[in-house]
């Protein structure tokens, strides 16, 4: 039996890595507005990305503003390829 990622296999969790897989990096307030999430929902997916190792966080100052930005790590790559394949393969898709 095939057991898929638990950290990835969440929605919200799964788009977030799947634009940052295509994006490398955004910071909180797009991301929170492209999945239409809370201050709140979106602190609670990114902190378990963070403590999986699949998202990196940097916070900058743009403007005289706090802006904190996220990126995919390569361990979270890796992640979401073989995430992506384990699907794939539950899915009987080529």
């Amino acid at each position: 039996m095939i057991e898929l990622d638990k950290v990835l296999h969440q929605p919200i969790r799964t788009r977030i890595v799947a634009y940052l897989a295509a994006n490398n990096s955004c910071d909180f307030n797009t991301v929170k507005k492209l999945f239409n999430l809370s201050d709140g929902h979106m602190t609670t997916h990114m902190r378990e990305l963070l403590e999986s190792g699949y998202v990196g966080v940097e916070k900058q100052v743009t403007e005289g503003k706090p802006k904190t930005v996220y990126h995919i790590t390569d361990v979270g790559r890796k992640a979401f390829s073989t995430y992506v394949a384990m699907l794939r393969e539950v899915l009987l898709l080529p």
